[in-house]
């Protein structure tokens, strides 16, 4: 599997296919994940994915609240701009 440095230069820190996080899985050869050597070491990704995707989740709402916010003024200024004082 990758090792997270030989993929972009060690920019991507995510499994493109998966989204693991490769800095918090050791790396592990062919035979490794089949099962043919040893049993893979415990790792944790499904809880620090979820709270990844709760961050990029919170992340989103923000800017969603963020720029319906940015409109509704520049709706209420165009508006107010409308009419003559």
């Amino acid at each position: 599997g990758y090792d997270g440095d030989l993929l972009h230069g060690g920019r991507v820190a995510q499994c493109p296919n998966c989204g693991c996080d490769f800095r918090l899985r050791p790396a592990r050869s062919y035979a490794e994940m089949e099962g043919l050597l040893g049993q893979p070491a415990e790792i944790e990704p499904p809880a620090v994915m979820a709270f990844d995707a709760q961050q990029r989740f919170l992340r989103r709402w923000i800017l969603f609240l963020f720029f319906s916010i940015v409109i509704v003024l520049a709706a209420g200024y165009l508006v107010a701009a409308s009419f003559p004082p």
